[in-house]
């Protein structure tokens, strides 16, 4: 199926290639542009310090880091995938390192660096396991068996408290060295980010959420970027939380997405994308139930049909004989039948060959039809017998139907391979109620009249019994 791109939504599938590199390029990059607008022209003086407003900035920080490694976990449960174990692992970190720069939010006066190093620190640490993660993308995945690694889990959260206990004892040294520190944390969680940005580059992965977490990292880089030019509670110190904000949100959103799709963050597809193959689905099961319609109507028609003359067989005959004979029943319809035999046809297979036979066959049938209308019902029921069931007709009506039958076979002139056949045909009729109430007891009749306008010297057509049935036919 092809996309039309004037469909709502659809545009968005055709960003491919350098369309969507540009697009990923354009969100990644556009916070710089704020970075560099407030290094260069911001007041240094202007500071904006809450402590309540940053405690429950930090709140939902913390919550909504909880509920990404929730789901992540989650996800990872669920597909075994190797890079969610490991981007679990640093919404962990994160979130536990991270807690104390909220807690200790109104030491800001007392220890501005016990305060400040553990943003760093917390970013360091999800940096590193978010580009572990990227380097273990597109490992088999861990067998469910194994999808439980208490050694994992524990050594993790040993070594984030461990790092906590760490980072607070900065607080011990000289303030000039915390400082430097503080930066050469937020230096490596840039370089970190950016690492993984190539990383990402190289690995060419198709994945719509994987462009999102490219997003979301160069996001993360930049809020590090921001917060080595800034001072604390500045504008720009307050951009960086935003930016790192904003590229949490986007990555959390991914992580939702993969867990509400196929638990996979790197198999997983955009809502629009799945759309669009639904779409697809949908109408190739649309064309399967077609060509299995046409199939079976073809079964059907092959079931019902004359291989050679390609008229009605004697299934579709009696099948339609006996609706047509329930509504004479039921309405007092005239109904009659016809049975038609090609007079001395042996003698052209004999003289002409099985093959003039079947040339011949065809086009009796075909010239029946024609005489026919379109309520009437032609069958080939024999080698060279027809029954014609005519509703609406009573006899009078019937024998007309059956002389110009008969004339116009009388007067067919069928090319063979060595030369030209000519047939005639002796046609008995059959009326519904005089001559039987069932198709068994009509076909009878008109097979005795059929057989005695053989008697008569053939090429005619009887409707009445004027000798006697059982008279020989030579």
């Amino acid at each position: 199926m092809r996309n039309n791109p004037s469909e709502p939504g659809t545009f968005i599938l055709h960003l491919t290639g350098a369309y969507q590199k540009l697009l990923v390029v354009g969100f990644a990059l556009t916070p710089l542009i704020a970075i560099a607008y407030l290094h260069v022209y911001q007041n240094p003086r202007l500071n904006f310090e809450s402590h309540s407003f940053h405690e429950a900035a930090i709140g939902v920080a913390i919550a909504l880091s909880s509920f990404a490694t929730y789901v992540t976990w989650r996800c990872y449960l669920a597909s075994g995938e190797v890079f969610l174990r490991w981007l679990t692992l640093g919404f962990l970190g994160f979130t536990l390192i991270y807690l104390p720069h909220g807690v200790l939010t109104f030491r800001m006066q007392e220890d501005p660096i016990l305060f400040l190093i553990f943003g760093p620190a917390s970013r360091l640490v999800m940096a590193g396991c978010f580009f572990i993660a990227l380097l273990r993308n597109g490992r088999p995945v861990d067998p469910p068996a194994s999808r439980h690694p208490r050694k994992f889990w524990i050594g993790g959260i040993a070594c984030f408290l461990l790092i906590i206990l760490t980072t607070a004892s900065v607080n011990l040294i000289p303030a000039s060295s915390a400082m430097n520190i503080l930066k050469a944390l937020e230096i490596c969680a840039l370089a970190l980010c950016v690492a993984g940005i190539l990383v990402m580059a190289w690995q060419r992965s198709r994945s719509p959420l994987m462009a999102v977490y490219m997003i979301s990292l160069a996001a993360f880089a930049q809020s590090s970027l921001s917060f080595l030019l800034a001072n604390a509670w500045n504008h720009q110190w307050w951009l960086a939380h935003a930016i790192f904000s904003a590229g949490f949100f986007l990555l959390s959103y991914g992580i939702v997405q993969a867990f509400r799709t196929t638990h996979s963050f790197s198999a997983v597809y955009s809502q629009i994308e799945m759309m669009e193959r639904l779409r697809e689905e949908q109408a190739r099961t649309r064309e399967a139930m077609l060509q299995l319609q046409a199939a079976n109507t073809r079964l059907a028609q092959l079931a019902t049909t004359d291989s050679l003359t390609g008229v009605s067989n004697r299934r579709l005959l009696m099948e339609r004989a006996r609706i047509e004979i329930s509504r004479a029943q039921r309405n007092g319809a005239p109904l009659s039948l016809l049975c038609l035999d090609l007079d001395h046809f042996k003698r052209i297979n004999d003289c002409h060959g099985h093959q003039a036979g079947d040339a011949v066959l065809i086009n009796v049938a075909a010239e029946i039809q024609r005489m026919l209308r379109p309520a009437d019902l032609v069958a080939r029921v024999g080698g060279e017998e027809f029954h014609i069931l005519l509703p609406d007709a009573d006899r009078a009506r019937a024998r007309e139907i059956a002389e110009r039958i008969r004339s116009a076979l009388e007067g067919l002139a069928i090319q063979v391979e060595d030369g030209i056949v000519q047939v005639t045909a002796s046609i008995g009729c059959a009326q519904h109620g005089p001559d039987g109430d069932d198709m068994t007891s009509l076909i009878r009749s008109g097979d005795e009249r059929l057989y005695e306008a053989k008697a008569r010297g053939r090429n005619r057509v009887v409707a009445t019994h004027d000798r006697p049935a059982h008279q020989d036919v030579h």
